[in-house]
């Protein structure tokens, strides 16, 4: 059953949807999202609602991994914060599991793999390089999804 992974970004997300086991994991779709310039906080939270509700209707995954910042500025909370409570929501309501992660956490041993791998480089060796926007943010959300499967 299929997992989904979440990068929230100052200015939109980053999400990959992977299938498979952990040992074997098999990708599915990636993809970069931008906000608009939206006036208020509100109409942004209302653009998050939808974009969740649309992957979860889209994707049906079994559980969610968010990879999360913390150490957001001031003019970064709303984006990264207020989202994450409406995506908790969100799976709730479809009861998903959600699990949240940092960066520190994506390590070659959580993987099983020996820890002087490179994760970051083996994600491209394994799924290979798609361009323009393969790059650590959108690596984090795969990593978000790698981390969950069983």
């Amino acid at each position: 059953m299929a997992v989904l992974g979440i990068n929230l970004e100052k200015n939109g997300l980053r999400y990959c949807v992977l299938d498979g086991s952990k040992e074997n994991p098999v990708f599915v779709h990636f993809e970069k999202i931008h906000t608009n310039n939206f006036p208020n906080p509100q109409l942004l939270m209302n653009w998050y609602e939808t974009t969740f509700q649309n992957l979860v209707a889209r994707f049906s995954p079994e559980s969610i991994g968010i990879k999360v910042s913390l150490n957001a500025k001031k003019d970064e909370i709303a984006p990264w914060y207020y989202p994450l409570g409406i995506l908790h929501n969100i799976s709730h309501q479809n009861r998903i599991n959600t699990f949240e992660f940092v960066s520190g956490n994506f390590t070659a041993s959580k993987f099983g793999m020996d820890k002087t791998i490179n994760i970051y480089d083996y994600i491209d060796q394994y799924f290979g390089v798609f361009q323009p926007k393969w790059d650590k943010n959108q690596k984090y959300a795969l990593l978000s999804a790698w981390m969950i499967l069983r």
